[in-house]
């Protein structure tokens, strides 16, 4: 049997860097061999403190790679094809995955939490998860192809916006203001408390920057439109403070669309719960992204167009061997990162 190296979790914070056989590919997958795979904040989360669905798990939802083997009913992909893959695996059968939904399946699987994921040499995915990498683009660059389809997927769901604020600059926050740029936001608002964060962002020439130590959140974005507030506010923290000041932060008939995983409970006081009646506010949640609707082939299509530059984001990369001390170096602080990748 062949065999691959994986990053394999055990049990909670139990990270083990070992050989395991390589997947045996069925008539309607393909293997994809690993070139990046990107680590989500959730993979820290639930790797160190809230757990996976089950033991041993290989974790990684963000990866690209190329096809080493295909089954005999593939035909979208070749071999040796530079690929990202979706990871939802949709049953198909539900009422969401039946209105072309997929991301709001019933009964998903999920390369990387509950089917084995990314971090590992080899990973068999239904072939038609796999999308096309454009030329032009590298794996570094793709292997940001699930945050960007994810963010565009939010701007998906609320339309365009004149006025946007995005609450929280991490790797998430940062894409979702690259999209609000390119598609065709006149005011851009980011805010956030961490230094290391802002010089991204003004890397990538996002300079309307508010800093919550010196500011509240929602007084700055209202002084900035003139009393008006952001057309849309997009929560991409999970802070339970930006939640309430994203509501405070919105226009009359604006929207707020929450991103980021909570990491409290949230509460709002009554005077912010009747801004939302007063000012017929929409709340909305996004979740995950769409390949059926092109979501990852207009990611892609950005990136190669320079409209979207995910590599100021990547700010670390590390061997996959490292995945132990890595991400408990993540997951207690050890260093300042933003979108940290695994090579292989």
């Amino acid at each position: 049997m062949e065999t691959m190296y994986a990053a394999v979790l055990e049990g909670l914070g139990n990270w083990n860097y070992k050989k395991v056989p390589i997947p045996e590919c069925g008539d309607n997958e393909i293997i994809v061999q690993t070139k990046r795979s990107g680590i989500c904040s959730t993979d820290v989360v639930r790797s160190m403190r809230t757990g996976f669905y089950f033991y041993p798990v290989i974790p990684g939802h963000e990866f690209c790679g190329a096809v080493a083997e295909k089954g005999m009913n593939v035909q979208n992909v070749e071999i040796d094809d530079r690929v990202a893959v979706y990871p939802i695996i949709p049953c198909k059968k539900c009422h969401q995955c039946i209105k072309g939904k997929y991301n709001l399946c019933d009964k998903y699987d999920y390369l990387g939490s509950r089917s084995d994921g990314g971090y590992a040499e080899f990973v068999k995915c239904p072939a038609e998860n796999a999308v096309k990498i454009p030329r032009g683009v590298s794996f570094e660059e793709a292997v940001m192809t699930e945050p960007a389809a994810v963010t565009l997927h939010a701007h998906r769901i609320t339309g365009n916006s004149e006025t946007v604020a995005v609450m929280g600059l991490g790797p998430i926050g940062i894409m979702t203001a690259q999209w609000a740029r390119t598609l065709g936001a006149k005011k851009i608002i980011c805010v956030d408390r961490n230094d290391h964060r802002f010089k991204i962002a003004k890397t990538l020439g996002l300079d309307h920057l508010v800093d919550t130590r010196d500011a509240e959140a929602s007084t700055a974005i209202n002084e900035a439109t003139d009393g008006s507030g952001a057309d849309t506010v997009f929560e991409c923290s999970g802070s339970d403070e930006l939640q309430t000041q994203s509501v405070l932060s919105a226009a009359k008939g604006g929207k707020v669309v929450f991103l980021g995983n909570p990491m409290k409970n949230f509460i709002l006081d009554q005077s912010a719960f009747s801004r939302i009646l007063r000012r017929e506010i929409s709340i909305t949640g996004s979740w995950n992204s769409l390949t059926s609707a092109n979501e990852w082939d207009e990611s892609l299509n950005a990136i190669k167009e320079k409209k979207i530059n995910p590599l100021p984001v990547i700010t670390h990369g590390f061997h996959l061997s490292e995945a132990k001390q890595v991400i408990e170096d993540m997951h207690f602080k050890r260093f300042e990162f933003s979108k940290v990748s695994f090579y292989f």
